[in-house]
């Protein structure tokens, strides 16, 4: 469910609206923003949980179910993580050196190849960077540069989906 923390907006939608997304885009011969319409219908499930009085817990308090695997590179920190369901997390990491960042979606149990989707945008992009296949054990890497944009980034593991939306707006720093 949607999570407020820090001014960002964590969504989780269900496994067949992320393909849906994704089939549209195809059959439109463009790439859609994929993140940008995950975050529509996580905005509807948002105000639809508001409604009912629903808390969620704080992003963060969580144990990720994946750990970090370093794939991005060197001078990569992790920033931020969101769950992918059950199955796993998707990782946002960022390099100062190089003002890239850089997404990677984990399995938490890695095994028979399945359907994988590692996803990164800012707001000037029109189109998202993605790595979308059948992997064992993640998704990525994928990079943007985004000095002082907002980015998106989101994770698919076997129709399970993750991510957030407009976070990190101002150039990070460590």
């Amino acid at each position: 469910m949607p999570v407020a923390y820090n001014a960002r907006r964590v969504t989780t939608v269900k496994p067949f609206e992320v393909d849906k997304l994704l089939e549209q885009s195809t059959k439109r011969g463009i790439h859609m923003n994929i993140i940008q319409r995950a975050a529509a219908v996580g905005a509807v499930t948002a105000a639809v949980v508001g409604a009912m009085g629903a808390v969620a817990p704080q992003a963060g308090a969580a144990t990720p179910l994946a750990k970090y695997n370093g794939v991005c590179g060197a001078g990569y920190t992790v920033v931020d993580s969101a769950p992918v369901g059950t199955a796993g997390t998707v990782y946002l990491t960022y390099n100062p050196s190089t003002g890239q960042d850089c997404v990677v979606t984990v399995r938490a149990r890695p095994g028979t190849a399945v359907s994988m989707l590692a996803a990164l945008t800012d707001a000037q992009d029109v189109d998202p960077e993605f790595d979308d296949g059948l992997y064992t054990t993640y998704a990525g890497p994928v990079y943007i540069g985004h000095p002082g944009h907002c980015v998106s980034y989101w994770g698919r593991i076997a129709g399970q989906s993750g991510g957030a939306n407009n976070v990190h707006c101002a150039p990070l720093t460590d």
